[in-house]
């Protein structure tokens, strides 16, 4: 009888902790699906700050055109590693709205261990208001440039101005900015000593030494990102383009290109290359295709684009303004005359109402973000 009631006894204490290891492997269990889980959701929501940052580093003319039709160019074809947690990735699609120019949604898709997973859609909306400019001057060339600084007579400047006169309120941008550190260097060491404080904005300093206002903006449009702009941009001038194209290689004589609040979207297309001489004028965005060379008088408010290089030649008595921000693939200032470049929000945001409005890049903002664990299938955008 000790002996049955010792085995019975033996087997229920057995069973007690049998059942108290499964209890407690199950919480354990639980507690580690639902920090997966919680985890895996967080994940999912970095891809989607990730793809935010990838688009609106160029900003977007046209969501459709830019980002949809080339988001594996920008994305990458494969899923990324989320660097704070060992085995959980994730990966950002991105498809059009109701409106594909405007508006669309990033579907985020994590993944992690033991098969946790999650779906996260951001339905987004471009925003009418302007990126800011890389800089006064965006030497747009992902190769090696050959920027070129002669004479005293220039000054760059990324503080804001009004194109009215006077300064603007808005925080400054890099006087030079460029795609990469290689270009960035060799631009700092074209300048002269007697020419580094003619580079001012953000990041300056009169020293000693003197840092002038040059640098990298690798989030800026690349020349591709730069071309798919300028299509869009083009595309608002309507068919066919009003006005239209000018195919001239010299320009002479009195030109106006567009007058306050009255701005055009000016395409220059001579590809071998387009001389301004005599006076001109405008406001808005000029698109040049070819190298730009400036020998006479010049004065612009806006976005000025050029495939090609800006030669601002002024040796004998021209002088060339330019407020807003220029693109540019390389730069050569010659200068006799005087040459400024003053970055200013206010002649941004003349070009930006040119051709119906928002014909500038602007960023993409989230107007709702859906957990897909939480929604039924199909529901909100999610698979």
């Amino acid at each position: 009888m000790a002996l049955v009631m010792a085995l019975f006894t033996m087997a229920t204490l057995m069973a007690a902790v049998v059942g108290a290891l499964l209890v407690g492997a199950s919480d354990i269990r639980a507690t580690r699906n639902y920090r997966g889980a919680s985890q895996v959701h967080f994940v999912a929501e970095s891809g989607i700050l990730d793809a935010m940052q990838t688009v609106n580093g160029p900003g977007v003319v046209n969501l459709q055109n830019e980002v949809v039709n080339n988001w594996t160019a920008m994305w990458g074809a494969t899923a990324r590693n989320f660097g704070p947690f060992s085995g959980f990735t994730y990966n950002v699609a991105v498809y059009s709205g109701a409106n594909p120019a405007n508006d669309g949604r990033f579907v985020a898709t994590a993944n992690g261990l033991e098969g946790v997973k999650n779906i996260v859609v951001a339905n987004l909306t471009r925003s009418n208001i302007p990126s800011t400019a890389p800089g006064a001057i965006y030497l747009v060339n992902d190769s090696p440039t050959n920027a070129t600084f002669n004479g005293n007579a220039f000054t760059v400047d990324g503080n804001d101005h009004s194109y009215l006169g006077g300064m603007g309120t808005a925080p400054p941008v890099p006087g030079i900015s460029t795609r990469n550190a290689t270009n960035t260097s060799e631009t700092l060491s074209s300048l002269a000593a007697i020419q580094q404080d003619n580079v001012t904005g953000l990041g300056f300093s009169y020293g000693p030494p003197i840092v002038p206002s040059v640098m990298t903006s690798p989030a800026a449009p690349s020349s591709a990102q730069l071309n798919r702009i300028i299509t869009d941009i083009l595309a608002r001038r309507g068919n066919p383009p009003v006005p239209a194209d000018d195919n001239s290689h010299n320009i002479n004589g009195n030109q106006t290109y567009g007058t306050p609040p009255n701005c055009q979207i000016t395409h220059l297309t001579n590809t071998s290359g387009v001389t301004l001489n005599g006076n001109a004028n405008g406001c808005g965005i000029m698109i040049v295709e070819g190298d730009l060379t400036i020998q006479g008088d010049f004065n612009f408010a806006g976005l000025l684009l050029v495939r090609g290089q800006t030669n601002v030649d002024t040796n004998i008595t021209g002088n060339a303004t330019i407020y807003g921000s220029l693109w540019t693939e390389d730069l050569n200032l010659i200068v006799g005359g005087s040459a400024i470049i003053d970055y200013s929000s206010d002649a941004l945001a003349l070009a930006n109402l040119v051709g119906g409005g928002g014909a500038l890049p602007a960023p993409v903002r989230v107007t709702s973000l859906v957990d897909c664990a939480e929604v039924p299938a199909g529901a909100a955008g999610c698979p």
